[in-house]
């Protein structure tokens, strides 16, 4: 069983790679995003790029729902 943090770390902002890793998405699917201007603002310092965990969060909620599969009628 993992050790478990008194104090885990909280991210306010992740890199684009990082974001793509924690979305299972890749990284290519995060630039074409941030590009259309569907994600962002994104934030830079010197040569890294952030975007905020918030703006993901509502970048995420705009996917469309999965429905429920249909349940399938058993025959008796």
């Amino acid at each position: 069983m993992p050790r478990l943090q008194k104090n885990p770390v909280v991210y306010l902002a992740l890199s684009p790679a990082m974001l793509a890793t924690a979305l299972g998405l890749s990284t290519a699917t995060i630039y074409e995003a941030i590009a259309k201007g569907e994600l962002g603002p994104v934030y830079v310092k010197g040569v890294k790029r952030r975007v905020l965990v918030s703006d993901a969060e509502r970048w995420v909620r705009s996917f469309k729902q999965a429905s429920a599969p249909k349940q399938m009628k058993r025959k008796v």
